[in-house]
């Protein structure tokens, strides 16, 4: 049985790796087709709009998106239908040559990659920021422009709050975490404090032996 569960999980991830390289296919071509910076962040905007405002809300229609046994030509006219007055012709045009091929199973990672690759094309970065405390504009601005050589591109910052920082701040850029909290100073002072101990207790013993057990 575990082999089969094995196998399984193997299927999975290679399904994973392919819709991934397929979903970076469909956003590059959506990109470059769309022309200016300007111009692909719209698409990006709008691909994220219809899973916001219509994959999330309602999700069959994602089960209609994703299921073979409804025609490309029945899918186009359903776009039509929700998006034609609202995305615009090249949006649409993408969405189509999706549903033609049979990958609008595929939006939310199309629309997950348009916007990394947009980002990286713009030369922005999305940054998190997690503080203590709300830090107002000109504090936050004095902290980015500090890390401005670290990061290497302007930074799309998404602030976040948690007081268990006590004070101080964390930034994380993609895997990089740069952390400057109070909260880590302490417990990495913790741990300076147990390693001496212990390295202390190691080198002589005797001095501390309970002498009254003894």
């Amino acid at each position: 049985m575990s082999e089969f569960i094995h196998a399984d999980r193997d299927q999975e991830n290679v399904f994973d790796v392919d819709a991934e390289r397929l979903a970076r296919v469909y956003a590059e071509a959506g990109l470059n087709a769309a022309g200016s910076i300007a111009e692909q962040e719209s698409v990006v905007e709008e691909l994220e709009a219809v899973v916001r405002d219509v994959l999330s809300v309602d999700p069959r229609v994602g089960e209609i998106f994703s299921s073979e046994l409804i025609g490309s030509d029945e899918k186009v006219g359903m776009l039509d239908r929700i998006l034609g007055k609202q995305a615009s012709p090249k949006t649409l045009n993408l969405l189509k040559v999706m549903a033609r091929h049979g990958r609008l199973g595929l939006l939310r990672d199309v629309a997950k990659a348009a916007r990394k690759m947009w980002q990286q094309r713009s030369g922005r970065i999305p940054v998190e920021l997690e503080t203590a405390n709300q830090l107002d504009a000109t504090l936050e601005k004095e902290i980015l422009t500090a890390f401005g050589g670290v990061l290497g591109a302007d930074p799309i910052v998404t602030q976040r709050v948690n007081p268990e920082l006590i004070a101080g701040f964390v930034i994380r850029v993609g895997d990089r975490v740069y952390d400057g909290s109070v909260r880590t100073r302490l417990e990495r002072m913790r741990l300076a404090m147990i390693e001496r101990a212990v390295d202390a207790i190691q080198k002589t013993p005797q001095r501390f032996v309970d002498k009254t057990t003894a």
